[in-house]
């Protein structure tokens, strides 16, 4: 089955009401195995890049979202035995949440088109002795193969597809009819302090903008029902915000990381010069600022959407 993939080159408020769809690995040793183009008007583009800083920000970033995630995955439906693929990877961690849900009569595949971070996937299930999931590299979203899947997921992936529909029309053929498809994605634009502070509301200004910049949309989270709708199918949606009071937590790590990896692009793409950056103290200062005012400080908006592909 595994072999069809051919390489191409929070609070929240919860509503668990959903249909059900039904239907190995090795690990005897971590398997051994890049730039992006940066703002193409297409699916290739990342605009964070693929650094070491960056590879560490996912993971900072997985444990953050991770049990929202698993909330979603389970609310859509996804249970012992399935077949999962999820969509634009990463590191694996949304994988590795699936293959615990499946368990050993289910399997995960894992897609990505950056070979590093699949590298780091792989050493990753195998340290924590997941046997049940395999990660491949493909071109998103033209994934080509006869292989169908009882459900594909993904984490802030549709985000990064100027045609977020037309991406998952194109990959609703991977389903199989009466299988699941939900998708996690945020509102960068919700992100911020109540009161608001200099820090945080500039950072979020220049993060929105230089997405848009580079075609894709921060706010596809509450676009999401729209985008599983143009793809013909009826979703079911719930959205979590993380919040922390004070500067104390993780939100000013998690926005001054995501800063310093867009940077690079902010400045090609004329959102920001690096003095006006000033990186190297931005998380300092969000801390600062925000226990001076004894602010709220708000993570993105995440809305997780789910859907069963019509027979």
């Amino acid at each position: 089955m595994l072999k069809d993939l051919r390489e191409t080159g929070d609070p929240s408020a919860r509503a668990c009401s959903q249909e059900q769809a039904t239907p190995r690995h090795d690990t005897s040793g971590p398997p051994q195995s890049n730039q992006s183009a940066l703002c193409k008007n297409d699916s290739a583009s990342y605009p964070l890049g693929y650094s070491s800083q960056e590879a560490s920000r996912l993971e900072q970033q997985a444990a953050f979202l991770n049990k929202t995630t698993e909330e979603l995955l389970m609310c859509a439906g996804l249970r012992p035995g399935m077949r999962v693929l999820d969509i634009g990877c990463g590191m694996g961690d949304v994988s590795l949440l699936a293959a615990k849900i499946v368990g050993a009569t289910g399997s995960v595949v894992g897609v990505d088109r950056d070979p590093e971070g699949l590298n780091r996937a792989r050493t990753r299930a195998y340290d924590a002795q997941i046997a049940n999931v395999e990660f491949r590299q493909a071109e998103l979203p033209h994934i080509y193969g006869a292989t169908q899947f009882d459900a594909i997921v993904g984490r802030l992936v549709l985000i990064y597809f100027p045609d977020a529909a037309a991406a998952l029309r194109e990959l609703l053929r991977l389903v199989v009819p009466g299988g699941v498809v939900a998708f996690h994605e945020p509102d960068l634009s919700r992100m911020g302090a109540v009161p608001p502070i200099p820090s945080v509301a500039e950072s979020v200004a220049r993060l929105n903008l230089v997405f848009e910049r580079c075609g894709f949309n921060p706010r596809i989270g509450v676009s999401i029902g729209r985008v599983f709708n143009e793809a013909g199918l009826s979703p079911s949606l719930v959205g979590a915000t993380r919040m922390e009071q004070g500067g104390g937590g993780f939100c000013p790590t998690w926005l001054a990381t995501t800063i310093r990896s867009l940077a690079p692009t902010m400045i090609k793409v004329g959102v920001a010069t690096e003095a006006e950056i000033e990186i190297d103290t931005l998380d300092q200062r969000i801390r600062e600022e925000a226990d001076a005012a004894n602010a709220l400080l708000l993570g993105p908006l995440m809305v997780g959407a789910w859907a069963i592909k019509p027979a």
